[in-house]
């Protein structure tokens, strides 16, 4: 019974070796090489991007994908426009974040190579202002150098305001701009850069 415990000890011990590094922790969002932007339309006919400056994230060794929206951290080029979004759409005060989930095939990932990329169905999940939304979508996984990942939406992800209660917020941005229109319907485009732990 020894005997076979120990070498039960030792193909586990080998097996864990033959793994890549990566399948045995998980990653740590870069924030520095990461982007989430999104485009809003006034008027029916100006488009303007903005983004988000401040992201954390992780992947957790079974495949969950986990990033944190830092809602004061939006930048729309104009500062009294981001403090109005600030106070006026998101109320960073009570909803100082919006956080996105999903689950990937984790094994698939790790068998690639640095260069080499993979593209998957995902089913994300947004919460915003006590709010969840489940959207599907496209993305592209490619492994960079020293096992860190690269994910990006392959088109646009389409978040609606009035889903997370966000409407009232929109007409007060649209009024105090003394705007006719300000789309409910927002193009949303992510590139997470994932580092291994």
């Amino acid at each position: 019974m020894q005997i076979k415990k120990s070498l039960m000890s030792v193909l586990i011990a080998g097996a864990m070796v033959a793994l890549p590094q990566t399948a045995l922790a998980g990653w740590t969002l870069d924030n520095q090489n990461s982007a989430l932007s999104f485009v809003s339309v006034k008027n029916s006919a100006v488009t303007e991007v903005h983004q988000f400056k401040n992201l954390s994230g992780l992947i957790d060794d079974k495949g969950l994908v986990m990033v944190d929206i830092d809602l004061a951290s939006v930048d729309t080029k104009i500062e009294i426009r981001d403090q109005r979004m600030k106070d006026m759409l998101f109320n960073v005060d009570n909803y100082p974040e919006a956080n996105l989930s999903a689950q990937i095939n984790i094994e698939q990932l790790v068998t690639l190579k640095p260069g080499q990329s993979m593209v998957m169905p995902i089913d994300l999940e947004l919460a915003l202002h006590d709010k969840t939304q489940k959207i599907k979508t496209t993305v592209s996984v490619v492994v960079l150098e020293e096992g860190a990942l690269q994910v990006t939406t392959i088109e646009p992800v389409v978040i609606y305001a009035n889903q997370f209660g966000l409407e009232d917020g929109v007409k007060a941005l649209q009024e105090v701009a003394k705007l006719n229109a300000i789309a409910l319907g927002v193009p949303v485009n992510a590139q997470f850069v994932f580092k291994p732990e």
